[in-house]
C-alpha cells in the first residue's frame, strides 16, 4: 500500500495516519509551523470538523469545516516523526509555494499542510475517499483513515509497546479508553500478526516494501 500511496498526492496524510496514529480532523489541521524539522517533531493542537449550520426544521442549511481544540485535553500532544515524513513535507511545503505563485491573491494561506490548491481544507471525507481509490486501483483491501490509526496501535501492541505509552500517542482521554478499544487485540495479537502478514505482503515478494 505505502508504495502505492507513494506516487499519489495524499502520501504524505497517508504516512502521518499510519506512523504517527493522527485522527483524520488531527492530519487536516496541521500547519507547516507545528513541525520542528530539526528535531523532528510535529505538535498536535487542533482539529478540524464539521460545523453545520441547522435552520428552521433541524433541517442543515450550511456544512462549514473549522479548526477547534483536538478531542481531549490528553490529546494536545508532542510526538517524534519518521525522517519520511520530514522529506514528504518539505516536498508538500514546495507544492503548496507553486500553489500560492499561481492562485496569488486568491490562495487562502492559513499554513496547512493538506489544502487544496487555493489553501482551503479538503472536505472532510476526501481523504477516505483517496484512500479507496488508491487501495481498490491496487487490489489492496480497502483501509481508512481511522484503520490507519488502528494499524499503527496494533503494530505498537505487536512490539509490546506499554499501553500507557500508546494511549498518550494516540491521545486517548485515558489508558481505560486505550484498553478498551484494544483488549481484544492483546488477546489475540498473534492472530493479527498472521493477518497482517497474509494480507499486506506485496505480490512481489523479491522487492522490498
Amino acid at each position: 500500500m505505502l508504495r502505492a500511496a507513494s506516487k499519489d498526492n495524499w502520501y504524505l496524510e497517508i504516512l502521518l495516519g499510519l506512523f504517527c496514529g493522527l485522527r483524520k480532523g488531527e492530519i487536516y489541521g496541521l500547519k507547516f509551523s507545528d513541525f520542528d524539522v530539526e528535531h523532528r517533531t510535529v505538535t498536535i493542537n487542533r482539529q478540524i470538523v464539521a460545523n453545520p449550520i441547522i435552520k428552521e426544521g433541524s433541517k442543515i442549511e450550511e456544512n462549514t469545516l473549522i479548526e477547534r481544540d483536538p478531542k481531549t485535553p490528553n490529546s494536545f500532544r508532542v510526538l517524534r516523526v519518521p525522517e519520511v515524513i520530514i522529506t514528504e513535507l518539505e516536498k508538500r511545503r514546495y507544492l503548496v509555494s507553486i500553489y500560492k505563485e499561481k492562485m496569488q491573491d486568491d490562495f487562502i494561506d492559513n499554513d496547512y499542510i493538506s489544502c487544496q490548491s487555493n489553501g482551503r481544507v479538503h472536505s472532510l471525507s476526501a481523504m477516505n475517499n483517496a484512500l479507496r481509490r488508491i487501495c481498490t486501483k491496487n487490489g489492496l483491501p480497502v483501509i481508512s483513515v481511522h484503520g490507519l490509526r488502528h494499524m499503527f496501535a496494533t503494530i505498537l501492541i505487536e512490539q509490546s509497546v506499554p499501553l500507557a505509552k500508546i494511549s498518550g500517542l494516540l491521545g486517548h482521554s485515558s489508558v481505560n479508553t486505550t484498553f478498551e478499544y484494544y483488549c481484544d487485540v492483546m488477546d489475540e495479537k498473534e492472530k493479527i500478526i498472521a493477518f497482517m502478514n497474509d494480507t499486506f505482503v506485496p505480490e512481489d515478494k523479491g522487492r522490498r516494501a
